[in-house]
């Protein structure tokens, strides 16, 4: 397996020499869109860079319905390290919303490298930074007031997800129902028109 370029982009303090380490610690899987990288109640002991595909991950809120914490596309990273280091049983669940390709690994076998290789250390401080980062995003749009006000920050901040992600799935990540997102969406492209 040759690492996407994109990816290489990403964390361009790893050396070829690195990701060659990285690359026999891991294998590529493929995931069919509505399966599960990781389910509700599993202990997490597996971690992957998307390849291709998104990802979505849910938890359940008291009534028993998903809610979207937070999406994964192409060379993002697919984990629950609170599972994995606290072995407890995952709140979280992993989801493929398109048929995606992902490089999986062992965590346990990964975390030796950190004290030998800074740069593999390196990108796993990125990858909590930005988990952090979306984790703040994420609670900043929930405490806009209005279905229209998320949807627009949507727009013009992660125009990604709008063209990806089905409507359906925008609602539950913005905790509002289908019918509002529609309503966002047309006051919105109305406003646009004036």
């Amino acid at each position: 397996m040759i690492w996407n370029q994109s990816l290489k982009d990403k964390y361009p303090m790893v050396t070829d020499e690195e990701w060659q380490l990285l690359n026999k610690l891991t294998v590529t899987k493929q995931i069919k869109k509505g399966d599960h990288f990781l389910e509700y109640g599993k202990i997490a002991r597996y971690a992957a860079f998307t390849i291709s595909g998104e990802f979505a991950f849910t938890i359940l809120n008291e009534d028993g319905d998903e809610n979207i914490v937070r999406f994964a596309f192409a060379d993002d990273f697919l984990a629950n390290c609170e599972s994995y280091y606290q072995k407890a049983p995952s709140a979280v669940q992993i989801t493929a919303l398109e048929d995606s390709v992902i490089r999986i690994m062992n965590i346990k076998k990964l975390q030796p490298l950190y004290n030998l290789h800074m740069c593999i250390s390196d990108i796993n401080i990125k990858i909590f930074q930005k988990i952090s980062e979306q984790a703040f995003e994420h609670q900043y749009i929930l405490s806009l007031k209005s279905p229209v006000k998320r949807y627009k920050f949507l727009l013009e901040k992660r125009p990604e997800i709008i063209r990806r992600i089905s409507i359906k799935n925008i609602a539950k990540y913005l905790y509002v129902s289908r019918e509002a997102i529609s309503r966002a969406r047309l006051f919105l492209l109305k406003s646009q028109r004036l």
